[in-house]
């Protein structure tokens, strides 16, 4: 019965699925992304992690969703899963069953699936400080509340999601977590760089001003060195872990698209699909698709097995992450720009599906962590030990 109970529930997932990505083609054609969003809402999809206890389910879950509205929609992916690594981490983090905090998830969990609440965030590290030395968001305690002031500079959700979600610095440079609601006077968007090009993540700036917040919306962190907060970590490793599925999905909807072409173009009285030459190349497209993929499985699994004041377990899980993180996002690109090679003009077709990941799929290697601290971290890892312990 209960096996029976699981595959009803997939199969409830999967045709959710389908439909939200039924609407996604239609808003993709009218570009009014604010709607798809208000739908995806009134669906179970962006709330697994609400319901769902095992957390190896929830990653393979979220993954596989992101993966799906990848294909159509890099923007709109990328955006759900920041609103996914900061539900799933929160839900699945072993914090104490007798501690606070526990209770403050439990009640904000449900919370969220039943208001079916969008999360917007910002707290990944950034490779580049303003010159000014200025803080990004600082809060002041004050009794039973606390004063926000400060600057996120990229939040993507931003002017669609409910609730907010972001790190800041207390006076005594402790770090806390607040969660809040989106709709305050003292918060302002503005547009941020991309233009058009990501339109459908709603990526903007976002500025506190005197914003008031109690005490009960907040999480306090367990150290002052914000790389040495588990919490924070666990919260990275699950954005690492989970980002790629949006350009893994783009990378595959475009290995299908060339397939469609191999089976229409003839050369030298062959279709392009019978040539040995195309086939080697094809294979090795779907090897670096492959092994992306299993990179980001192998995440999951070793965040599943986090153990919480483990420092070497804290260290696989992140660690896990940025290679699957780093190898995923250069894989998608390079299987992009080889199958433009071979497609050529066609592939840049104005409204094309393809010339629009094209343009989509370089940010993935420009998310955090970027390339350059990732290779800082290995480097350091290296560099710091004197015998082979790294490993």
């Amino acid at each position: 019965m209960k096996n029976m109970i699981i595959d009803n529930q997939k199969i409830n997932r999967k045709t959710e699925l389908e439909k939200v990505c039924d609407k996604l083609y239609k808003v993709e054609k009218t570009k009014n992304y604010k709607e798809f969003y208000a739908f995806i809402k009134t669906t179970r999809l962006p709330f697994i992690p609400c319901h769902e206890k095992n957390t190896e389910t929830v990653y393979q879950e979220c993954f596989r969703i992101l993966h799906r509205i990848g294909e159509i929609s890099i923007p709109v992916s990328v955006a759900l899963s920041m609103h996914y690594y900061i539900l799933a981490s929160l839900s699945s983090f072993p914090f104490p069953k007798k501690s606070i905090q526990y209770w403050k998830r439990e009640v904000l969990l449900k919370k969220i699936e039943k208001e079916q609440i969008l999360i917007a965030n910002t707290g990944s590290v950034r490779t580049f400080k303003e010159v000014s030395g200025n803080k990004d968001i600082v809060a002041q305690k004050e009794r039973n509340f606390y004063i926000i002031n400060g600057r996120a500079p990229y939040m993507s959700l931003s002017g669609v999601a409910d609730y907010l979600v972001f790190t800041a610095t207390l006076t005594n440079e402790t770090k806390a977590v607040f969660f809040l609601p989106a709709n305050d006077d003292k918060i302002e968007f503005e547009d941020a760089v991309f233009g058009d090009t990501m339109k459908g993540s709603f990526t903007k700036s976002v500025t506190f001003k005197n914003l008031v917040v109690s005490s009960t919306n907040v999480i306090k962190l367990d150290t002052t060195n914000e790389d040495g907060c588990e919490l924070l970590i666990y919260q990275r490793s699950w954005f690492q872990a989970l980002v790629p599925g949006s350009y893994l999905g783009a990378a595959f909807c475009v290995i299908l698209h060339l397939k469609a072409f191999s089976q229409k173009k003839i050369k030298n009285d062959k279709k392009l699909s019978e040539s040995e030459n195309f086939l080697d190349s094809l294979g090795e497209l779907m090897i670096k698709y492959k092994t992306g993929y299993m990179l980001c499985e192998n995440a999951g699994t070793i965040i599943a097995n986090f153990e919480k004041g483990n420092k070497t377990s804290l260290e696989k899980i992140f660690e896990a992450s940025v290679v699957a993180k780093y190898f995923s996002t250069h894989f998608s690109e390079e299987i992009i720009n080889k199958t433009r090679y071979v497609m050529g003009s066609k592939f840049l077709s104005p409204n094309s599906l393809t010339n629009k990941i094209y343009k989509e799929i370089v940010y993935g290697v420009l998310q955090p962590m970027t390339d350059i601290d990732i290779k800082e971290h290995f480097s350091k890892s290296v560099m710091k030990n004197k015998s082979y312990d790294f490993l």
